[in-house]
């Protein structure tokens, strides 16, 4: 069943809920973190970049180990990238004013390897979306970040010829503020081909990766006034890239995680077109046809295994179907078919797969999470079809007689084994509806 598809009250309310907790949360980190920020810049500090490069971390491991299964390649380019703008990163925390880590150096150092990795981060986000259809040559990209890691640190600690970004009592030089307006304008170029890729990414993860681009420009542009390094421009600048990085984590590691389904097999539902080419789609309700339904349903089945995600296969049969088109006419029939496949639609969400496999006989490959049942999903079917018949113009109704089996990560059963199963289960559902109807129609409303 859809996940976030339900529309009552409670799960509403839960999700202001949610919302709300998050930004009180939020609240009190901000608060906690400014509070440091009075006792010791310097601890502010070491805190925001400890959880940037905490984020940048999981975000190669999550790429790196989920690299098998994923279609959009340019998740794994991100993550390599982050793995370098991390080590630049610590570097750059420990070089902070005050660490007392690298001596013979002054505040210029940390500014040196700010403006360093704030570069490689907008570089990475510019180049991203080119290999979002394309194959990243692994080997090739980890050179290239190595050896761009390599000289930026050996023109800053050693041969001393990386441009001065901070001078003493004198505050930013040029090439510091120029630079930070140059990485905003690479973000926001990132942000354009975001959007001019927005099909090919999820629209949850699509609006917090752009929050966060749009975080980054304005930190870039607090980073160009201060005078200090412990100033509150700096400080700012810090908690919006800390917010940024978050959004990061959102849309990269904890969807990876908790959504593994979604994230990794996108690009199943969107092969549709592809699908269409091959006769895969039933021509009359725009749902796939007992080919195309096979041919996906069989993919998606085998990852979700690997994954560990239970499934649930639902088999629904169109009740009276013979009676509509021996008495109203095929073409009512053909309507009641519709409506039937637009209510599997309502139902269930866009990465569920939903198939017509042949007369009045349609089936649903759906995820199940732990607000999901069958029962559940049974009775938001339900809703469904009485809104459906409740607007009706004609004179029956639409009824279903459904059959579910559950799949889960241990389950060796082929689809193919699961929709027999499913079958019968739909025709003890259908014969104990018609046990407790008696023999009359009942299509007819009145």
């Amino acid at each position: 069943m859809a996940e976030g598809e339900v529309t009552s009250g409670p799960s509403v309310t839960g999700r202001y809920v949610n919302v709300l907790l998050q930004i009180a949360a939020w609240c009190a980190v901000v608060g906690g973190l400014y509070w440091c920020s009075l006792y010791s810049y310097l601890l502010f500090h070491s805190l925001a970049e400890i959880f940037s490069i905490i984020v940048a971390s999981c975000i190669f491991l999550i790429a790196w180990n989920s690299r098998r299964f994923q279609d959009n390649n340019s998740v794994l380019f991100l993550g390599i990238s982050f793995l370098f703008i991390a080590i630049i990163d610590i570097f750059h925390t420990l070089a902070y004013k005050g660490m007392v880590v690298f001596p013979g150096f002054d505040a210029d150092l940390p500014t040196q390897l700010w403006i360093v990795m704030r570069y490689m981060v907008a570089l990475s986000f510019l180049i991203a979306p080119v290999f979002i259809n394309r194959k990243v040559n692994v080997p090739l990209e980890f050179a290239i970040y190595a050896a761009a890691t390599a000289l930026a640190l050996l023109s800053i600690f050693y041969w001393g010829i990386f441009p001065a970004c901070f001078v003493e009592g004198a505050g930013l030089t040029p090439f510091k503020i120029y630079s930070e307006y140059v990485i905003s304008l690479i973000f926001a170029g990132s942000l354009i081909f975001l959007f001019i890729e927005r099909k090919a990414i999820d629209r949850f993860v699509l609006g917090l990766l752009a929050g966060s681009i749009i975080l980054s420009i304005a930190a870039e542009i607090a980073f160009t006034t201060y005078a200090s390094v412990y100033g509150f421009s700096n400080m700012l600048g810090h908690l919006l890239i800390l917010i940024s990085f978050y959004l990061i984590y959102k849309a990269l590691i904890q969807t990876g995680l908790a959504k593994p389904f979604d994230l990794m097999f996108r690009n199943l539902k969107r092969s549709e077109v592809e699908l269409r080419t091959l006769s895969l789609i039933d021509e009359l309700t725009g749902l796939y046809n007992r080919r195309g339904f096979l041919n996906i349903a069989d993919k998606q089945l085998k990852i979700s295994k690997r994954a560990k995600d239970s499934m649930l296969l639902l088999y629904a049969d169109l009740d009276g179907m013979k009676w509509i088109n021996d008495n109203l006419g095929h073409a009512e029939g053909d309507i009641a078919l519709l409506e039937t496949a637009g209510v599997l639609k309502n139902t269930f969400r866009e990465s569920d797969i939903i198939g017509r496999l042949g007369g009045d006989e349609f089936v649903v490959l759906a995820m199940l999470t732990d607000q999901d049942s069958a029962p559940v999903i049974k009775q938001r079917l339900a809703r469904q079809l009485d809104i459906l018949n409740m607007r009706g113009s004609h004179t029956y109704c639409v009824s279903l007689s459904i059959g579910t089996v559950i799949c889960t990560p241990g389950e060796t059963a082929s689809i193919k084994e699961m929709l027999d199963r499913a079958d019968r289960s739909m025709y003890m559902h259908k014969i104990s509806k018609e046990k407790s109807k008696g023999y009359y129609n009942p299509f007819w409303k009145g």
